[in-house]
Order: structure tokens, then C-alpha cells, then sequence
């Protein structure tokens, strides 16, 4: 079966059944039918694809089209869909030329690859993507993650959507900080004490303490623990080199 939009074909299904009319296709809370467009080679050619993902279980499959140009030209004409893509193709796409295809909300895009940690999902959420699959998931759970994503929803772990949240809402409320407040910020999150922040930015221990002291004035915190992980959550700075060295320096 050929997909056609405005007289244009934009790609095959990838599943062979006798075809009337063209189903309704959507995105939304419940759509009708999901569009899938894969841009995995391993998934391609995973013999339950197909059925997994098959106009009985509400889907229509369409194989991507091969180069970077031409994948952004046939998400920008299927719209809306779901693009289930991996990460190195993922890269090459450029996807801040989408913006006519409303990415986001248009073209929700699930990424497939293998053993990625928290931070990386973290990452992939706080760019936009709708979630990460790992490309060895069972054919039942990728179908739940297609859909939950046609649906608006993010597919991740309660911990990696917690701390995308936290961090939003720490985003929004944050204080303004002076230049030289977020550095001693960044350098306090990776457990540096005050003197060698002091050396590190070339300043006295005296300066180093009364930017810290304003910092606990305008985050409202009272110790260097609290202030650390505040500076974690916010700036998404790595753990804390050594976490009892952080607990307290004056």
C-alpha cells in the first residue's frame, strides 16, 4: 500500500493486506489510526514488526525514505505522525528545519537504541523527544510506546520524568543569579572547596564566601549541602566529586 498526501506518495507500508480507502490517521488521546514512520534499519527488518504494528492493532507502518533530506520532506507531508528513528539518524536530520512540521506535537519522535542511562533519556526529553525504547524491547512493549506517544505521553521512567519535571519547575523559579554566582554555583556541585574555588577563578577566600552567603540569601537555603544539590537540580552539573567535602566549608 502507498501512502498519498496532496497527490504526492510519501512512502510504503510495511505490511501487505488487501486495502479499500485510506484509514483516518491522527495523533491525539485516541486516534483513529497511528501513522509510524520507522527509521531504524534493525526494526525494518524485525519480523514481528509488522505485527506488532499492523492495521489490526491500529497502526499504519511507513518505511522511512533513505536520506536525511528526503526523511525531513516525508515527516513534514505525513504529519501527523510518530517517528521511530535512532540515535546517529536521529543527529543527522538537523531538526530545527521541522518547524513547519510543528515537531513536537506533529511528528513525535521515539528513539531506539541500547542500554542509554538516565541522563542521556533526560536529555533526549528535555530536547523535545517524546522517549527512548531500547531496540531489543519486546514487540508488545514497543506497541504500548508507539501508542502512549501518539497519545501525547512521554516514554521514560517515573525517575528520568521526575527529575525532566524538577527541573522545569527549578527553571521557572529560579532567582537571577549575577555571572560570577552561577560559576561558584557550578563549581560547589562538584564538591570544590572555598579555596580552591578561589584560586580556580582567581578571587579571595573572602569574595568566594560572601558570593556564598548571597547565594543562600536568594536560593533561600542555609548550608553548602543544600545549595550543592540545589546547583545539581538546576544546572545539571555532574554529582558531587566528594560529597562530605560539600556538607560544609565556611
Amino acid at each position: 500500500m502507498q501512502v498519498w498526501r496532496s497527490g504526492v506518495n510519501f512512502g510504503t507500508t510495511l505490511w501487505e493486506e488487501p486495502t479499500g480507502a485510506q484509514p483516518r490517521v491522527g495523533l491525539g488521546s485516541s486516534p483513529a489510526v497511528i501513522l509510524v514512520v520507522v527509521a531504524h534499519t534493525p526494526l525494518c527488518g524485525w519480523r514481528n514488526l509488522r505485527r506488532c504494528l499492523s492495521p489490526a492493532e491500529g497502526f499504519l507502518l511507513v518505511a522511512a525514505q533513505r536520506s536525511p533530506e528526503q526523511l525531513r520532506f516525508q515527516c513534514r507531508k505525513l504529519a501527523p505522525c510518530v517517528l521511530v528513528i535512532d540515535e546517529p539518524s536521529l543527529e543527522s536530520l538537523e531538526w530545527p528545519e521541522l518547524g513547519a512540521a510543528d515537531y513536537g506535537r506533529a511528528v513525535r519522535v521515539l528513539v531506539v537504541g541500547t542500554n542509554k542511562d538516565d541522563r542521556t533519556v533526560q536529555s533526549l526529553v528535555r530536547m523535545g523527544y517524546m522517549g527512548f525504547v531500547d531496540e531489543a524491547v519486546a514487540p508488545s512493549v514497543l506497541k504500548k510506546a508507539v501508542r502512549a506517544v501518539a497519545c501525547g505521553e512521554l516514554w521514560a521512567g517515573r525517575r528520568v520524568i521526575a527529575d525532566v519535571v524538577q527541573q522545569l519547575l527549578c527553571s521557572l523559579n529560579s532567582p537571577k543569579l549575577t555571572p560570577r554566582e552561577n560559576e561558584i554555583l557550578k563549581l560547589i556541585a562538584r564538591g570544590l572547596k572555598n579555596r580552591a574555588i578561589a584560586e580556580k577563578l582567581c578571587i579571595t577566600h573572602e569574595t568566594v564566601r560572601w558570593h556564598i552567603r548571597s547565594l543562600h540569601s536568594k536560593l533561600g537555603l542555609q548550608d553548602r549541602l543544600g545549595t550543592a544539590l540545589y546547583a545539581q537540580t538546576l544546572l545539571r552539573e555532574e554529582p558531587l566529586a566528594v560529597a562530605a567535602s560539600a556538607e560544609r566549608e565556611r
